[in-house]
């Protein structure tokens, strides 16, 4: 299967990034182009009869991402020996000579994942042989600790189509546009058909008119970071600029204990288990 026509769901994260003297493109259609070094806990996951996720690299042997990315249609885990996580990638073609691959060994999804709400929409993978960090193009992220305040500019990164119709052309090189942190009590107002909970971040367009910038379609596990820190992963919102719709993301600080639980796990879930609330 070619991964090109996936090339709308890829998506960057890092641990810490610097922008260039340059203002971003109205959507995530376009953007500011990252250079290498910028974003270097990017990763991306690629699995059969699966769409591509994005993730961030926690440690040499772990990446984080949604657990929307790693169950199937029917809410159980897929092989994890099946899936390849890639790290170290800047343009998508040609390959970066600096892409690092590892196939994965274990799958933790968060137990109390809710499909209908996707709360704790969050999941571990651990890769059977480690990366090579740290370098310039591939270290850890710095897991953001601290609530962030309303009206904080933060950064979304990957890659995206190059205009909203779906099945458009991928822009092969990684971008990032800067997102403003919503009030979620504004946000709920807004999206009345789902509610956004405490431990999900609310950004971007919250105008009665469609607006820029945000992420289009294919953005799904974007990370979200605010001074450096991965502080959300793209679940849901890909609004293309349209009203009504705020990108949320899962809120990476609420969810820190448990990720470092994942990393220290000796059992080995079988491919094929469901989180114990998916309903």
């Amino acid at each position: 299967m070619s991964l090109y026509p996936f090339l709308l769901v890829l998506v960057a994260s890092a641990s810490a990034f610097v922008l260039p003297d340059t203002n971003p493109d109205p959507l995530f259609i376009g953007g500011t182009v990252a250079s290498f070094g910028a974003f270097p806990a990017v990763a991306y996951i690629v699995a059969p009869d699966r769409e591509l996720c994005g993730a961030a690299v926690i440690d040499a042997r772990h990446v984080v991402t949604l657990a929307q990315c790693v169950l199937n249609a029917t809410y159980n885990t897929i092989n994890p020996r099946l899936v390849r996580v890639h790290t170290g990638e800047l343009n998508l073609v040609p390959v970066s000579h600096t892409r690092q691959t590892q196939l994965g060994d274990v799958i933790y999804v968060h137990p109390n994942f809710k499909a209908h709400t996707l709360e704790n929409d969050v999941a571990v993978i651990r890769v059977q042989e480690p990366f090579h960090i740290p370098s310039n193009e591939v270290e850890p992220a710095n897991r953001r600790t601290h609530i962030v305040a309303n009206g904080a500019t933060c950064y979304l990164a990957g890659w995206g189509a190059i205009d909203p119709a779906p099945g458009s052309i991928i822009n092969p090189m990684q971008r990032f546009i800067p997102m403003v942190i919503n009030d979620r009590d504004v946000c709920n107002t807004i999206r009345r058909e789902r509610q956004i909970f405490e431990s999900m971040i609310c950004a971007g367009n919250t105008d009665i008119v469609q607006n820029g910038p945000a992420p289009c379609h294919g953005s799904l596990g974007s990370g979200l970071y605010c001074h450096g820190n991965l502080t959300g992963l793209l679940s849901y919102g890909l609004n293309c600029g349209m009203a009504n719709n705020p990108p949320t993301f899962t809120q990476i600080r609420f969810f820190n204990p448990w990720i470092q639980q994942q990393l220290i796990r000796t059992d080995r879930p079988p491919a094929g288990m469901s989180p114990l609330d998916v309903v």
